[in-house]
């Protein structure tokens, strides 16, 4: 959860020494420093400590890191695998596919398939139209690889919205650029082999790790067991795995074992959904404008781009002693509500969206 200090810094609008946070009327389309600031300091799960204190969560339902899957090059074949690993460990995964490659019976699969992916609660994104095959008849520049994508892949899936990159590898992956990738992409993960701390995430290059560095002492920069060591940099970071074909389709792996053991404290997002929360989060305060003891109401506002930035963050309210639950509602709609005890207490975790109106909580 974000900290205390920071979060009563940001309620109050003072953001000294925090240039990045200036102008919180902004919408960004990203958050695109290449040189990440420290934007908050990383704590344990964080817990209001008067009724109607309202803090924001650092991940979903207060979960203490996040875990994506995702799978480059579409690699149709391998799609019913992972449906299966899904299923078996709660897992979501993320397909980025190149959209050229889809079609007929081969590796790049069918729009049907892509179709069946999405209906079964995973994500599609982009990896190129043609994976920077420059001698492809019709290439015309690495712009045109980003927007021809996302514009392929939105009229044959559609109300499906692509708002993520995969940068491609290979020999011409020295046409990549995060600047125009910006301009079309909410974000971009890149191939980095290593783990990066949560406060420092940087949203157009996101380093991604193979499955292969998990409970390896080789491989410590890249082992996902280290976001749930308190004593460990990495605590509590969104962990991204990167894979391309499976030759091994052994469904015991540790890996998934070791997830599905701590499947209470991981959130097993898609990417799509991380890379939203956090930089939402990232921008994001929370104030409470009125406490009683029958209602509590809310606000939270961010700088990026309202019509791209949909994902309700979670936001931990504790309630009267008096409540036994409670209800809330955002800009006319019902608001998803969770309680949880602490030490006695009891607290909302509130799921609002930020820059849609006032949240309202009462009791039920």
């Amino acid at each position: 959860m974000i900290s205390a200090p920071r979060m009563c810094a940001l309620v109050l609008g003072v953001c000294a020494g925090l240039p990045w946070m200036a102008g919180a009327a902004e919408q960004l389309p990203n958050l695109s420093d290449e040189k990440v600031p420290v934007r908050f300091a990383v704590t344990d799960r964080t817990w209001p400590a008067n009724p109607g204190d309202a803090d924001i969560c650092l991940w979903k339902d207060d979960k203490m890191a996040a875990v994506s899957f995702t799978v480059d090059d579409n690699i149709a074949p391998d799609v019913p695998w992972w449906l299966e690993m899904a299923d078996k460990y709660g897992i979501r995964v993320t397909w980025f596919i190149i959209s050229k490659n889809v079609g007929g019976n081969g590796v790049g699969g069918t729009w049907d398939l892509w179709k069946q992916v999405l209906a079964k609660g995973h994500d599609v994104q982009s990896h190129t139209h043609t994976h920077l095959h420059t001698d492809e008849p019709g290439w015309k520049d690495i712009g045109w690889e980003y927007t021809e994508s996302k514009r392929v892949i939105e009229e044959n899936l559609p109300g499906h919205r692509v708002r993520f990159l995969a940068y491609p590898g290979g020999p011409n992956s020295h046409l990549n650029d995060r600047t125009l990738a910006g301009q079309t992409y909410a974000g971009a993960r890149g191939v980095t082999g290593t783990l990066c701390q949560v406060n420092q995430v940087d949203y157009l290059g996101m380093r991604a790790v193979t499955e292969s560095s998990f409970d390896n002492p080789k491989a410590n920069w890249a082992d996902a067991k280290r976001v749930l060591d308190p004593a460990d940099k990495m605590f509590r970071t969104w962990v991204v795995f990167i894979y391309h074909g499976v030759k091994d389709k052994t469904p015991d792996r540790p890996l998934f074992l070791y997830l599905r053991e701590n499947k209470d404290r991981l959130w097993f997002a898609s990417y799509a959904d991380a890379a939203l929360y956090g930089q939402q989060r990232d921008t994001a305060a929370v104030k409470v404008v009125e406490n009683s003891g029958s209602k509590i109401v809310f606000t939270v506002e961010d700088r990026m781009d309202d019509a791209t930035f949909d994902y309700p963050l979670t936001v931990k309210v504790r309630l009267p002693s008096g409540w036994s639950g409670a209800a809330a509602e955002q800009g006319g709609k019902t608001a998803g509500v969770a309680t949880i005890e602490h030490e006695g207490n009891r607290y909302a975790l509130v799921e609002a969206v930020p820059d849609r109106g006032p949240v309202a909580l009462v009791s039920n």
